[in-house]
């Protein structure tokens, strides 16, 4: 056991991620072999990711098992400005960003009924990083944003009959924020905004404990019924705020700008991440086949403001309404073996954004997605092979003039994205 421990911390090393993001910012991508199906896999859960999609499905993990891997996310986002603000022809664009989320589990089934185990994966993840930041039109509300989770959790299951499952498991939970900007000012001679200074908020939450739990049925007709439920958190993050004045070329401006301008201090903020409520059914009553469709509701409406409190200069403090709203996505897929060691998959996912218009900004501007995966799975002796492909499709979104910020325009993204689990049993 000494020894898998010690893999277990070497995969999590050598994946150390930058987040990327789904609808709102939850990734969804706990494995490999689940995001083949579309990531429906509350109702199988059948292998060591059952820490993060089902902790009842870890019953079915025999043995010494350790399962991890991580996906590359490709995306991109592109911003076209409206008048009267920023101005009809601006425009912003994000480039192709490349996220990295792992996730590394580690199961130990030491008793008929009790299943042991422990994840850590990220799931919950912001970023966005806009090109040519000084010239950046929305460079004074966000140059660049990362919003990082790391979650470690430990997990029990419990079987006392042979039809029926239980887990629960602990969240340990910790985040950091990296938000840069620009501070600007009102030049009334020129009748435009002048930037006066950059700022860089950073922090973290030290470590903040939430729960899981869910349960499974595997049912005489070959349909399987699984729910899980993860709690919500609530990250108190404080950090250092860095202020760096910019000159403008004019020695009085900046001499009167240097007077007033902030000087570096803490600042504190609050991230609310939801509760999220997971029912999946499936069917595995065709020779060969499995499917699957899951539910998943997600209480984004507890994400309703970010706001900054700074140390030593209330001036500074900022309220940012977000106010999104409580959605349900829909994940369905399929699993076909064509031989005993190989099998291929595919799903469909629909994740509808929980953010109204007037929270879209160069912080964040969602767009509800839909998603196409296909994946394979191969098994050699002890070892376990799944892999995967995402293709998200999402349409243009407009703020239609309702952007808090008044920063109004249409904003579009892509997304690719690519997995690789690998499994070893003892």
């Amino acid at each position: 056991m000494r020894a898998t421990f010690g893999i277990f911390l070497l995969v999590t090393l050598l994946f150390a991620p930058r987040t990327g993001r789904a609808a709102g910012f939850l990734i969804f991508e706990g494995g490999a072999k689940a995001l083949g199906m579309g990531g429906a896999f509350t109702a199988r859960a059948d292998d060591p990711s059952a820490i993060f999609f089902n902790p009842a499905g870890l019953s079915q993990v025999d043995g010494v098992q350790a399962y991890g891997g991580f996906t590359l996310i490709f995306t991109g986002t592109d911003f076209s400005g409206v008048d009267p603000d920023p101005g009809f022809g601006t425009t912003g664009e994000t480039g192709t960003l490349l996220f990295s989320p792992i996730n590394a589990y580690l199961s130990w089934q030491f008793d008929p009924k009790v299943t042991v185990g422990i994840g850590l994966f990220n799931m919950f993840g912001l970023g966005q990083d806009w090109k040519n930041p000084s010239t950046f039109i929305g460079r004074h509300i966000a140059t660049k944003i990362d919003l990082r989770t790391f979650f470690v959790n430990p997990t029990v299951a419990w079987q006392p009959i042979d039809d029926v499952s239980f887990g629960f498991g602990l969240d340990l939970v910790y985040a950091t924020v990296d938000l840069r900007r620009y501070v600007q000012q009102w030049d009334p001679n020129g009748q435009s905004f002048l930037d006066i200074g950059t700022t860089r908020l950073e922090g973290d939450n030290g470590l903040d404990v939430g729960w899981n739990v869910g349960g499974l049925y595997h049912s005489p007709h070959d349909v399987n019924i699984g729910v899980s439920f993860r709690s919500q958190i609530t990250a108190d993050v404080e950090g250092p705020a860095g202020f760096v004045q910019v000159p403008s070329g004019d020695p009085a401006l900046d001499q009167a700008v240097a007077a007033v301008f902030p000087s570096n201090q803490s600042v504190k903020t609050t991230i609310k991440l939801p509760y999220i409520m997971s029912l999946g059914v499936a069917y595995t009553g065709v020779e060969r086949w499995e499917f699957e469709v899951d539910f998943n509701y997600v209480a984004w409406s507890r994400f309703n403001a970010l706001v900054f409190e700074f140390s030593e200069d209330a001036s500074l403090n900022t309220i940012r309404p977000q106010n999104y709203d409580d959605k349900w996505s829909l994940r369905t897929g399929f699993g076909y073996d064509v031989w005993e060691e190989l099998t291929l998959r595919a799903g469909y996912y629909f994740d509808p954004t929980p953010q109204p218009q007037l929270a879209m900004s160069p912080l964040l501007g969602d767009i509800t997605r839909h998603g196409l995966t296909g994946g394979v799975g191969y098994h050699a002796g002890a070892v376990t092979f799944d892999g995967f492909m995402l293709i998200l499709f999402s349409t243009d979104r407009s703020t239609d003039g309702l952007s808090d910020d008044g920063y109004n325009g249409t904003y579009s993204s892509f997304g690719n994205l690519f997995g690789l689990n690998v499994g070893y049993k003892w």
